[in-house]
């Protein structure tokens, strides 16, 4: 005992040893330390450039305001040929012309945008000035732009010179700053100092306790319970938790995306909250009916505004979290233990983007899934109660009160009456009878109610849905090189990827086979279900003791829920891909193939996952995309993410308010060239524009609603320097003109009539 108890010492005194000498190492300070620390800009996220023209040298003026040094600068270029061989030229100098920094880098190893690295060490002190060269030889890469004010933490000002001329933006360069620091050995190596602890306390609890013992204590521990009752939930929880952040983050604190059609969306969530119902432009004075896009969108913005008192872009990212948060309480109600798979459809680039962007396609989604849902629950039992047909039918006005297109719901349900009604006249029995006449009347009613909308929008608008949706142009070869990228951008934003640069690469000739072989594989796992179900109820017995017809099976199978599912999905994008083909709107793009694509995917993982369920290391996939999600959130908050300091949006907020300061209440602003995305933001303001053939009269007649009209002097200059206008107009603008040197705009006070 005297003996073991010795040892016990003996062991346990070199294992502290071992620590302590591992420990005065890791914490020794490294030798010659640097600290690197990356400093970019604040890029402009709207596709504005400068560009870098082949053999026509790019020059910037670097005015250091500190002493620093560099390992490098950071660049971000877009508009690179995957096929370019051509080179850009990097040079940096000093007031004497000495050369700090030259470079020549082909084009072909940069990453369009992406942040790239131009390695090179150099010195700048503060005051002195410097200048980089930048120079293409076959190519021509675009920088892009950086907003003033959106480079204050670099260490330099900043002038970009073009053409002999100064620019008032800069462009998309940081650099690698440099600074001598003490720095331990422990923190060159990350997590070095508490494993080498953790590792010396394990080794103590074996030398004294027995590794049997330890061993069988850490078994006691139930964590495989644990995870079994609690891990799915907790999973959700994670996940609803990972998309909020995301969302916060990426399109409120450090970006904005507004769309056309968004800017849309919020005048008339905006217009609601002060009570002018369908009138967009209600604000500004004129009765202008919303008709371009369904009511409900707006309704939900304006809807979270009312409750929580948030301004409407917040409001809209407040609407994407919350749906986010339905879908996933919506999985688990159906799916129980195994929602937390089904909640990785959320994860989808294409769905994030969706939450990013303010667009009705987020809770059109909600409705959607719903309505495949609740179809596949009425098809699947003998006697559905009322209550659900009353909720299909809510949900399928859902669908179509989020986006006109929803009305393709009730195309899928005519194809499941058509199999009803066919078993029907081989049964002849009362209740499918029943079911298939009670799905019909929902459908004519729900369908009726959305029919009376578009009427609705006809007789106030003009058009049922508010523009016109005939052919303008289009290029038919361009528009189906579109759908095929897209299907293609669908495929890999499953698995939160960009299409590979080897498919990127390939021709669309070529591409189209790769479309065709994942259908195909699609095509394998559903015609794989069929079977299986087929061979599972071989001998099932119809509701009168007699056996199935072939018919009936596959009628029932078609009714399952992953079918259902897979069925809505298929009919949306063959519906939508053959309206497009004979309907002008915007090309192909992961927008519109996204709410079928989710659809699908829940679908498809449904019908994979009895074949994985269970099997060994499916368990460890699941604690791997939960280690995933947790660094996903945490990287988030490590990288500044949800630093409010520099909110992006209340940037662009003060960006409009100094843009709309001239501009009074109840303006029309012609020729108005200030950013789209704040029309919501000034609801009371419109856009016109004046023709040479207008009299003033005419623009008092179409601009009725507005006291002031606005326009830019050097506009109302060029007009007038042209004669070409109206002498009743021309007089305004040289009223408007006078006493009012060094004002951006014309004011011009109008008798609304």
């Amino acid at each position: 005992m005297k003996q073991n108890f010795g040892r016990k010492i003996i062991y346990s005194f070199v294992v502290l040893a071992v620590l302590g000498a591992v420990m005065l190492v890791l914490t020794h300070t490294a030798q010659n330390g640097m600290k690197t620390t990356e400093i970019l800009p604040v890029i402009n996220p709207d596709p504005v450039y400068v560009t870098c023209e082949e053999g026509q040298p790019l020059e910037v003026s670097l005015q250091a305001k500190e002493d620093f040094m560099i390992s490098g600068f950071q660049v971000l270029l877009v508009n690179i040929a995957q096929d370019s061989r051509g080179t850009l030229r990097f040079v940096v100098t000093d007031a004497a012309s000495e050369i700090l920094l030259s470079e020549v880098i082909p084009v072909e190893t940069i990453t369009p945008g992406k942040w790239f690295t131009i390695a090179g060490n150099a010195a700048f002190a503060a005051g002195q000035e410097y200048k980089l060269s930048v120079l293409a030889d076959g190519s021509s890469p675009y920088f892009m732009q950086v907003s003033e004010g959106k480079g204050s933490n670099l260490p330099f000002e900043e002038q970009v010179i073009k053409d002999g001329e100064i620019l008032e933006w800069g462009i998309s360069l940081g650099v690698n700053q440099v600074e001598p620091t003490k720095v331990t050995y422990g923190e060159i190596f990350y997590y070095s100092i508490p494993v080498s602890i953790l590792s010396a306390v394990i080794l103590l609890l074996f030398i004294w306790l027995g590794k049997e013992k330890v061993l069988a204590a850490v078994g006691r521990i139930r964590l495989g319970d644990f995870v079994r009752k609690y891990g799915n939930d907790l999973f959700l929880i994670m996940l609803f938790g990972c998309i909020c952040i995301s969302i916060y983050s990426r399109a409120y604190l450090k970006g904005v995306y507004i769309s056309a059609d968004s800017a849309g969306y919020l005048r008339e969530a905006v217009n609601l909250v002060a009570g002018n119902g369908f009138s967009y432009d209600g604000l500004a004075g004129y009765d202008t009916w919303f008709a371009n896009w369904p009511i409900l969108y707006p309704a939900l913005i304006a809807a979270v505004m009312l409750l929580t008192g948030a301004k409407a872009y917040l409001a809209s990212k407040i609407v994407a979290m919350v749906t986010a948060g339905l879908i996933l309480l919506l999985l688990r109600k159906c799916f129980g233990k195994d929602a937390w798979l089904y909640g990785l459809c959320l994860t989808n680039i294409g769905y994030l983007n969706l939450c990013y962007y303010t667009w009705s396609e987020i809770p059109f989604i909600l409705f959607l899934l719903c309505f495949a849902l609740v179809l596949s629950k009425i098809l699947k039992e003998e006697c559905p109660s009322a209550f659900w047909y009353a909720v299909l039918g809510l949900l399928g006005l859902g669908c179509f009160l989020t986006r006109y297109y929803g009305i393709f719901v009730w195309i899928v349900t005519g194809l499941y009456l058509l199999v009803l009604f066919g078993i029907y006249r081989k049964r002849r029995e009362k209740q499918i009878w029943g079911k298939t006449v009670k799905l019909a009347v929902t459908a004519l009613i729900s369908g009726g109610l959305s029919m009376t909308y578009l009427l609705m929008n006809k007789e106030m608008n003009g058009m049922a849905s508010g523009v016109s949706r005939t052919m303008w142009w289009d290029d038919y070869r361009t528009l189906t090189d579109d759908l095929i990228e897209s299907l293609l951008t669908e495929f890999f934003n499953i698995f939160s990827m960009q299409i590979p640069e080897l498919i990127e690469g390939f021709p669309f000739q070529l591409k189209v086979f790769v479309v065709v072989g994942i259908l195909a594989g699609i095509g394998w796992l559903i015609v794989g279900n069929y079977k299986n179900f087929m061979t599972k109820n071989m001998n099932s017995r119809s509701m009168d003791g007699c056996e199935s017809s072939y018919v009936e099976k596959i009628a029932r199978w078609l009714s399952t829920r992953n079918v259902v599912l897979v069925i809505v999905a298929v009919i949306y994008d063959v519906v939508f891909i053959a309206i497009r083909y004979v309907s002008s709107m915007d090309s192909f793009y992961f927008r519109f193939f996204e709410p079928a694509t989710f659809l699908l995917c829940i679908g498809l993982l449904g019908m994979l996952l009895p074949y994985v369920k269970g099997k060994r290391g499916f368990h460890y996939f699941a604690g791997m995309v939960t280690v995933i999600m947790v660094t996903a959130a945490w990287s988030i908050f490590e990288n500044g993410g949800m630093d409010r300091s520099d909110n992006y949006y209340q940037a662009l907020e003060q960006q409009w308010e100094k843009a709309y300061e001239q501009i009074p209440e109840k303006s029309v602003v012609i020729f108005n060239d200030i950013d789209f995305r704040s029309s919501y933001y000034r609801p009371d303001v419109v856009e016109g524009m004046i023709t040479p053939e207008d009299e003033f009269s005419d623009l008092l007649e179409a601009y009725y609603g507005s006291d002031y009209l606005c326009i830019r002097a050097e506009f109302a200059e060029v007009m007038l320097e042209s004669g070409e206008y109206k002498e009743s107009v021309e007089s305004k603008l040289q009223e408007g003109l006078i006493g009012k040197e060094g004002e951006e705009f014309v004011v011009i006070p109008m008798r609304n009539r």
